[in-house]
């Protein structure tokens, strides 16, 4: 079995053994010193770039020149058969000359970086390339030198001449590769049995490894295993790495052209997280590759790993006052809620009022940018009004920036003196949006769940006197019924639970009070969980920028144990959302 290898960096060292010193050195040579050269083969991928030029096996004395004849039939015919590189081939000669006289012919002095190469085409078919070498002395025959090179494949290789081939082999080519998958769940703390069934149209080289699937929450997780690795005849393979999901290969094989089975044992400890893995493989036939793109790249369809639900990861928005807004990842720790806050943007502060429309949650994990879609809404969109009353709505979507740019959903919303998010009041799927007018008319704005037309449905009136409260909060179920539940803080500081209903007609019941003493906050933010027991919890800051975590206890009464201190330092910013 042929063992493949990419083979840039040995030609590179062998041919570096001639040195400047080298080619400048008297030809005075021992036997010892004699100068060897041979030729390789190899196999090239569309858009790599094979070279054509010897490997030095031997000798320290290199005093003339290497004389190479390229063409696209062996090099048996003195007169050039087949001369010249086909079209599309780009050649890139370096410090090459090319012998005008000759079609295909380059005359080489011999220094590694000087090597001739050509760029083998993106879409180039199959095709086989010959090249021969013979070695000129000083002051040496050129005539001589190029009938030696064409016709070095029919004459002993002697080391002053030789030949090489380079065969391109196509993408289509390549892609007569093809591994089938085979891989049942994992169960929690247990193990399963998944096989590779691989038809090898090609010898190479096969690595697996294993990534998450696309659009899932994410938990850490004690990690998979691989072991009891089995395969059969012509095939060698080895485990790399123990541990999975890792963006490292797990296991790799050499591979001769034929069917193969490779069988291997995932081991899960107890105490999984239910996440959803792919077994993701490379397939490379190449000797000669072009970057990563060259090899052949499956991915088996999304496999389970069984255990506990994974609860969404809570975090929290902030706008300071010179107008960039920054998000706060959530750790589900309730000691040290918040990693470090990252930088969303500047430019905010043009916006008169600034809202989620539900809690702001974790990113779904993604190999690829993912637009804005029906896996992605809910997650934390924002509706923000500018001073000249229009409103804009900002998706959330996984990608390098968490929200996508902003879509007007219309003007005249300079009439309501507060915008709030209110989750999915009416448990259609959709995130609403709920408005107070300046009469204390309470507004809710039912969410389309549309991408191209209107944001929002015709507004619903919820009811008067909410003039009453400085401060709502919403866009959560606090009291573990399914349904999002409201704060407001009335101006004495009393807080109150509007109990949500699931009817977008009638959303909330009738109040019920939390407790006094909230007028000591100016910042108050329903946040989801952040501590990763299932049950929504609240922040709110107070007027010397310490800000409190209020953890929920999923109950009506009760709604929130005894506050707990994140930390100081949080007046730089002038909105929490």
């Amino acid at each position: 079995m042929r063992r493949l290898t990419r083979r840039t960096a040995t030609l590179s060292a062998a041919a570096g053994l001639l040195t400047t010193a080298t080619l400048l050195a008297p030809p005075t040579a021992t036997a010892a010193d004699e100068l060897r050269l041979s030729g390789y083969d190899v196999v090239a991928a569309p858009g790599s770039a094979p070279r054509f030029y010897p490997i030095t096996e031997s000798g320290t004395t290199f005093w003339g020149k290497v004389v190479i004849a390229v063409g696209t039939k062996p090099m048996t015919d003195p007169t050039g058969a087949g001369a010249g590189l086909p079209t599309g081939y780009d050649s890139h000669n370096n410090s090459c000359t090319p012998a005008v006289e000759y079609t295909g012919v380059l005359v080489c002095d011999g220094v590694p970086y000087q090597q001739p190469a050509t760029i083998v085409p993106s879409g180039a078919a199959d095709a086989t390339l010959y090249w021969g070498f013979a070695y000129m002395s000083a002051g040496g025959d050129l005539a001589a030198a190029v009938k030696e090179a064409r016709s070095a494949g029919s004459l002993p290789a002697d080391g002053r001449r030789g030949t090489g081939k380079v065969t391109v082999k196509s993408r289509a080519h390549a892609l007569l590769n093809t591994i089938a998958f085979d891989t049942p769940p994992v169960p929690d703390g247990g193990t399963v049995r998944q096989q590779l069934r691989v038809h090898a149209n090609d010898a190479g080289r096969l690595t697996l490894r294993f990534d998450r699937a696309q659009g899932q929450l994410t938990h850490p997780a004690p990690p998979i295993r691989i072991r009891s690795l089995t395969s059969g005849p012509g095939a060698s393979c080895e485990l790399r790495w123990e541990t999975l999901p890792d963006d490292l290969p797990n296991l790799a094989c050499e591979l001769e052209a034929g069917d193969h089975v490779i069988g291997y044992e995932l081991a899960a400890d107890p105490g999984q997280y239910a996440q959803k893995l792919q077994a993701h493989t490379r397939y490379d036939i190449y000797d000669q590759g072009y970057w990563d793109e060259s090899d052949v790249r499956l991915a088996s369809a999304p496999f389970a790993v069984e255990g506990r639900t994974i609860e969404p990861r809570h975090g929290l928005a902030a706008r300071d006052t010179t107008g960039k807004l920054w998000t706060y990842e959530g750790t589900r720790d309730a000691d040290r809620p918040f990693y470090s806050r990252h930088e969303t943007g500047p430019g905010w502060q043009t916006y008169t009022a600034l809202t989620s429309l539900s809690p702001y949650t974790q990113d779904l994990y993604s190999l690829v940018d993912v637009k804005p879609s029906a896996a992605t809404r809910g997650r934390g969109d924002i509706a923000a009004r500018d001073a000249s009353g229009t409103l804009w709505y900002y998706d959330r979507h996984t990608n390098d920036t968490p929200y996508a740019p902003r879509v007007k959903v219309g003007g005249g919303w300079n009439v309501y003196d507060r915008i709030d998010g209110a989750g999915d009041v009416d448990r259609d799927g959709y995130v609403d949006l709920l408005a107070r007018d300046k009469a204390g008319v309470l507004w809710l704005y039912k969410g389309t769940g549309s991408f191209t037309g209107a944001r929002f449905k015709a507004r619903v009136k919820v009811g008067g006197g909410w003039g009453a409260y400085d401060r709502l909060a919403g866009g959560a179920d606090l009291t573990g019924d399914g349904r999002a539940d409201l704060l407001a803080r009335d101006r004495s500081g009393v807080l109150w639970l509007y109990r949500g209903t699931g009817d977008g007609t009638h959303p909330y019941t009738a109040r019920t009070q939390i407790g006094g003493g909230w007028q000591g906050y100016d910042q108050l933010v329903v946040t989801g969980d952040l501590t990763d027991d299932g049950k929504a919890d609240a922040v709110a800051r107070d007027r010397s920028g310490v800000l409190w975590l209020y953890k929920g206890t999923g109950k009506a009464t009760g709604t929130f144990t005894g506050r707990t201190r994140i930390g100081g330092g949080w007046n730089t910013y002038n909105h929490l959302f």
